[in-house]
């Protein structure tokens, strides 16, 4: 019979682990499952995937090596680079799988979460409703839903492995293995993103709550000796060491890449009690947005010309100071205040504004692993409420579904937001104010759809919100390139290399605009000036080819399109020209190949099909030759077809 019951008791507690991360993965997933559907965001989305041909290699020697040594996009995180070449070795460019990626790590992070504090805490339901927040909250669904935030969920990941690897490294008596099983999990952490810097201090954190290292049994006759205190607490100090260390010198290496990368403002900008007061105030907007979360947004703009409000820096402090008063003088009786308090504020210390990067005023996914700490007061609080009655108890579970029902039906709501630029950008705007980030993102839209006078009305509206910066102006300066007014367009682009020599979009665009004026040598000093800027721009590249195919030089033509073509090996255009080049130099059989090389890239490309016939009927394939044209020719028809409707 004792058997029995305990065979039934270990079932009950299997099946309830197992409804648990059930619910928590069928939540999850149906709260984001409309990111398939989604597509990349300007935002930095192109530097970081869709046009980084850095990792359209894949996994090779170099690409590796690149990924580990290079500061690209203002960071050094090599994880979260592999992470997107194994993307794009499964999914090529196709949005859906990069999206479905990110959530798939998001849902392990939400387990992770769960088991982490199960094993820290010992209790079952406190640490699921952990986890469920965590999973559900509207905050998080930047870090998710945009593709270039992968070094978010990658880093939480590691980080939840490493406090599962410390859990169990003080629940076995300091096992050596999962020791070094932490500091692994942690280095990797800080490789995929450094916000986890203060991970050394969390764990002392943990130590105190709820891993009680810090207290000692003593016996009553004895009066506590504070060196021998200081003794037994010692090693826990010493064997944060090695975190610390690697803290530091994750700090310096980001350091180093975000100043290469001009992405830390300076203090002759942004003085210093002009970020503190922003830190404190952007610490109340977190904790407000944590509990009433709309009116989110992609970007907060940080207005310079407007000072900050008073009432809110007031507000602020009071609430910071309150709560830490309560935290503290409670930390005997409820240490879980403390602990989830000085997890939050940690946390966030890092990308809190001190040292700026960037020139948002605050972002919603600086919140991904700090809100951690206010669940845990939540989950603690409310548990404890509903431990004083059988009401109360009724009542705080009730509630606890209530709320997570509301915060899954807010997370689809904001998820959907992110559709695309457009969708975005709107979405910003209704719910911010000086947004110029959010305009200058709508007029990209509206350019790339050729709606050419709705840009420039976006661009105008970014301008008059903030009047220094670049893509903006160098985006009007395209639109009159499109609209066929070269000389126009040049002024704007010498004007903006006026104030940055360094600017290498505007020598590319520059370049755009000598070509079209037929000023060749002039086209090729820019497109020049734009390579010495960044060596593996495959637009000039491409753009410099096709000057010199233009100028009868197939040799220099055919060298510069192999470049553009080993840059971006997806681009169907930089084929056919490769293609042309070989056909004006006397090269059917070569042309052949690199119009085949196009069309498999897009089988709809209806002038490679075209070009291909040419190339083919000079080899003598007559008949493989009217094949193309009739392909063509329905390719042709087809597009006729839908332009009408």
């Amino acid at each position: 019979m004792i058997s029995l019951e305990k065979k039934s008791g270990f079932s009950s507690k299997r099946a309830r682990l197992y409804f648990v991360c059930l619910m928590l993965v069928v939540s999850t997933a149906f709260a984001y499952w409309n990111v398939d559907k989604f597509g990349y965001i300007h935002f930095d989305d192109q530097d970081y995937v869709s046009k980084n041909f850095h990792i359209f290699s894949g996994f090779t020697k170099t690409s590796v090596q690149w990924a580990f040594t290079s500061f690209y996009a203002a960071n050094w995180h090599p994880l979260t680079w592999l992470s997107h070449m194994l993307d794009y070795q499964l999914f090529g460019l196709r949005p859906a799988g990069h999206h479905l990626m990110s959530l798939l790590f998001h849902m392990l992070n939400t387990l992770l979460l769960f088991f982490a504090f199960r094993s820290l805490t010992g209790t079952f339901w406190r640490s699921a409703l952990v986890a469920a927040l965590f999973g559900l909250h509207p905050l998080h669904v930047e870090s998710v839903a945009w593709v270039s935030e992968r070094k978010d969920v990658l880093c939480a990941l590691f980080m939840f492995i490493a406090l599962l690897c410390y859990s169990s490294y003080v629940h076995r008596q300091r096992h050596k293995g999962f020791y070094f099983a932490t500091l692994l999990f942690f280095m990797m952490g800080l490789m995929s993103k450094p916000m986890l810097v203060t991970f050394p201090f969390l764990l002392l954190l943990l130590d105190f709550w709820p891993l009680r290292r810090f207290e000692f049994e003593i016996a009553p006759t004895v009066a506590p000796d504070r060196r021998q205190r200081i003794y037994r607490i010692m090693p826990i100090f010493l064997e944060k060491s090695p975190f610390l260390f690697l803290s530091i010198g994750s700090c310096i290496i980001t350091t180093i890449a975000q100043k290469s990368g001009g992405a830390i403002s300076q203090f002759s900008v942004l003085p210093i009690l002009f970020r503190l007061n922003n830190a404190i105030i952007s610490y109340l907007e977190y904790i407000l947005k944590t509990v009433w979360p709309t009116h989110l947004a992609f970007y907060y703009p940080l207005i310079l010309d407007l000072p900050l409000s008073n009432w809110k820096l007031s507000t602020s402090i009071i609430l910071l100071a309150l709560v830490s008063y309560v935290a503290i003088s409670r930390h005997k009786r409820k240490p879980f205040l403390l602990v989830g308090w000085l997890w939050f504020l940690g946390m966030l210390v890092p990308v809190i504004g001190i040292i700026q990067v960037g020139s948002q005023e605050m972002a919603d996914r600086y919140t991904y692993v700090p809100l951690v700490g206010l669940f845990i007061i939540v989950a603690w609080l409310l548990c404890d409420l509903a431990n004083r009655s059988r009401w109360l108890k009724i009542v705080s579970i009730s509630g606890s579904v209530v709320v997570l029902l509301l915060l899954t039906y807010q997370t689809r709501i904001q998820a959907s937001s992110w559709k695309n630029d457009l969708t975005l950008s709107n979405h910003a705007l209704q719910v911010t104010k000086y947004n110029y980030l959010a305009y200058t993102m709508k007029g990209i839209y509206f350019y790339n759809s050729g709606a050419y006078d709705s840009a420039l009305q976006c661009y105008v509206k970014s301008l008059s919100f903030s009047s220094t910066q670049k893509p903006p102006r160098l985006n009007i300066g395209c639109i009159l390139l499109s609209q066929g007014r070269p000389k126009e367009a040049m002024k704007i682009f010498k004007e903006l290399l006026k104030n940055d020599s360094t600017y290498a979009p505007a020598y590319l665009n520059g370049g755009k605009a000598y070509a079209a004026l037929c000023n060749n040598d002039s086209a090729i000093l820019y497109f020049n000036r734009a390579l010495a800027i960044e060596p593996t721009s495959a637009p000039a590249l491409y753009s410099l080819g096709k000057v010199y195919e233009v100028k009868g030089d197939y040799r220099n033509g055919i060298e510069y399109l192999l470049g553009a073509s080993q840059v971006d090996p997806n681009d169907p255009g930089v084929f056919l020209e490769l293609g042309n080049c070989s056909l004006k130099s006397k090269q059917p059989e070569k042309a052949a190949q690199w119009y085949e090389k196009s069309i498999s890239l897009d089988h709809s490309f209806v002038f490679a099909h075209r070009q291909l016939a040419i190339a083919l009927d000079s080899c003598g394939r007559h008949d493989s030759a009217k094949t193309q044209v009739s392909i063509a020719d329905s390719l042709e028809a087809v597009w006729k077809l839908k332009a009408r409707k």
